[in-house]
């Protein structure tokens, strides 16, 4: 996880060193193998290196071409071999050259429509110092973050938010929809949106280009969507090519790794398939992978379930180095001001996170992976299918599905009916009403702790629409439509989750948002995310002979990443919500939050109602939000 920055004036002005030097400090925790910046007028570019590959060993960037091209790039080329086929060059030459020369050549044979044919995690920016233009491109996915802000007389971006605060002209202030947004779980968030005003943040699959005068446009060079040639293919095509995209996207990420990989591990579907197919690439090069499980202590026992029993599956599997995250003192409060400051978000990432990277970089791993993405791309969860299959008209497959559920599953005929075929009967209008009824027709956004007054103005500006917001079953889309709008949301996301991981020294990548699988799960015919009473039929075919047969017999559902959540946010949140309280000077904070709906929200909770799980989950978010706000005040001041 290395990191670009840079600037470029507009305004005849020419780029202080000492101005890239302090966006450097900001991000040395992601160049521990060096920080090397380039100034020329009016174009300051930067590279702060972390070594993953063995490639990255040959890396020195900023990488410059004849004077004229500058660039920066962190990146991990996964079609090395491939571009250089296509651009004529020798392997003797290749095998010396590092990702960011590869992409050089390729920008230069193809202009900027290169990142189309680009497969890997990457963000990157190309200075052409002769026409005085800049070009930024991320990831279909997102995989790698790239934030910037277009001043007056200048533009400047990063690869995490701190480090344009380096630069004088950049306001350090917080966006109110953005925190609305927060407060409120709206569905729909601008795609460029962050917490900042003037600060945004680049969609995935986006070019950005800065003209010499200082006009910025962007250009969408790819969306989530089904490639063609895996349309309308049999299941015999639908297995192989399942099996053969998915070890693919895992043997990229490790095959070429410089030390042992982490693996955030549940021993489900989705770690366990990158568990099995990175094993023995991993063994092949006399290493195991680091398989760090959040899991409850041994014989205790919550509300919802961990991962205790799916991982020890996998004991026996040698190539994986099993090691556990048990929560002993840390809570979601502990330690909020360090986490605002190390990650400039409300969050300052979850404590099952920060605890699993640190096990993880502990083992001396600098690329970790998890199987976050499989429930929406090749692995998905399929609510309501049976009830699905039936509102096709598909009579006797349904009778044959609903039977088979009932093995499955252990569950009764009235229980299958009520979880898994009438939601899929209602119409999402119905289903929208009976929850409506349910809050007595409170209106949804009246159940989250923002302040009314304040959501009102966010709503009577049309910064937010209030019939957007989320709740526990959405009623907006579902199925394909479902999966879709997911994909979407997550390549447009900021990488907030890949800045937590850079702070341990750790570069986060998601093999399930692989571009080739993403264009391959949206091609996969329902008949075929379904079948035999349980869902991700692909993985259990595809990977019979490698998963354990207690995984392969699974029923639905997942276990929890932080089991113990209930528990360590209800014991302390009072506590943290009069933290928070003595914090609101002059209104500053219950501007934006209702401390009296916060304080009722943690009142007489009972871990036995999963409820009170939401309402824990609510309110933790409320008040570090309001703690969030106090500390960004207090630092601006």
């Amino acid at each position: 996880m290395s990191a670009i920055f840079g600037i470029v004036r507009c305004d005849g002005a020419e780029v202080c060193a000492r101005t890239i030097d302090r966006m450097a400090n900001g991000l040395r925790h992601r160049g521990p193998d060096g920080c090397r910046s380039v100034v020329e007028g009016r174009a300051g570019l930067g590279h702060c290196l972390m070594r993953v590959t063995s490639e990255d060993s040959l890396e020195r960037q900023p990488t410059t071409d004849h004077d004229s091209l500058i660039l920066v790039a962190d990146l991990r080329l996964d079609n090395r071999e491939a571009l250089a086929d296509a651009l004529d060059i020798a392997g003797d030459v290749l095998a010396a050259m590092p990702d960011s020369a590869v992409l050089l050549a390729a920008y230069r044979y193809w202009g900027a429509g290169c990142v189309d044919r680009l497969l890997g995690d990457f963000a990157f920016a190309l200075w052409d110092a002769a026409a005085g233009t800049l070009l930024l491109a991320r990831d279909p996915m997102g995989q790698r973050g790239l934030y910037y802000h277009a001043g007056a007389g200048f533009f400047v971006f990063a690869s995490e938010v701190k480090a344009l605060w380096a630069v004088e002209g950049v306001p350090r202030r917080l966006s109110d929809v953005a925190i609305g947004a927060r407060l409120l779980f709206p569905i729909d968030p601008r795609p460029d949106a962050t917490l900042f005003e003037t600060i945004a943040s680049l969609p995935g699959g986006t070019m950005l280009r800065l003209d010499a005068a200082g006009g910025m446009t962007t250009e969408r060079y790819w969306t989530p969507h089904a490639a063609p040639e895996h349309i309308d293919r049999d299941e015999a095509y639908y297995v192989a090519t399942y099996a053969a995209l998915v070890e693919e996207a895992v043997a990229c990420r490790v095959r070429r790794l410089a030390r042992a990989p982490g693996l955030l591990f549940s021993g489900g579907f989705d770690s366990g398939s990158i568990a099995v197919l990175a094993g023995p690439i991993v063994a092949a090069a006399g290493r195991r992978i680091v398989a760090v499980a959040s899991v409850l202590a041994v014989g205790e026992r919550r509300r919802v379930r961990d991962a205790r029993a799916a991982v020890e599956a996998f004991a026996d599997r040698p190539e994986l180095d099993i090691r556990s995250f048990v929560r002993s003192v840390e809570t979601p409060f502990a330690d909020l001001e360090r986490g605002f400051a190390e990650t400039n978000d409300p969050g300052g990432g979850s404590l099952v996170r920060r605890g699993l990277y640190r096990v993880a970089a502990d083992a001396g791993v600098r690329l970790v992976m998890d199987g976050h993405g499989g429930d929406y791309t090749v692995n998905v969860r399929a609510p309501a299918m049976l009830g699905r299959i039936l509102r096709r008209g598909q009579l006797t497959r349904f009778a044959r599905e609903f039977a088979a559920r009932r093995r499955a599953t252990g569950r009764s005929s009235v229980a299958i009916l009520h979880d898994d075929v009438i939601g899929a009967l209602l119409p999402l209008q119905l289903i929208a009403a009976v929850y409506a009824m349910r809050r007595r027709f409170v209106p949804l956004w009246r159940t989250r702790v923002i302040a009314e007054d304040f959501a009102r103005r966010l709503f009577a500006s049309g910064a937010i629409d209030p019939a957007r917001l989320r709740q526990s079953t959405p009623v907006h889309n579902r199925w394909g439509t479902r999966w879709l709008h997911l994909l979407r949301r997550v390549s447009d996301s900021p990488a907030t989750a890949q800045t937590l991981a850079g702070l341990h020294g750790l570069e986060l990548t998601r093999p399930f948002h692989d571009r080739r699988v993403v264009e391959f799960a949206l091609a996969i015919p329902e008949s075929l995310q379904f079948r035999n009473g349980v869902e991700r039929y692909l993985a259990r075919t595809a990977f019979a002979d490698r998963l354990p047969a207690s995984l392969l017999a699974r029923g639905p559902g997942n276990d929890a990443e932080e089991p113990d959540l209930f528990r360590s946010a209800a014991e302390e949140a009072p506590a943290a919500l009069a933290a928070a309280q003595a914090l609101d000077r002059d209104g500053a904070l219950s501007r934006y939050v209702d401390f009296a709906k916060l304080a009722a929200m943690i009142t007489d909770l009972d871990e036995t109602r999963l409820a009170d799980h939401r309402r824990v989950i609510v309110a933790t978010l409320g008040i570090t939000t309001a703690r969030f706000v106090a500390w960004f005040d207090r630092t601006n001041d």
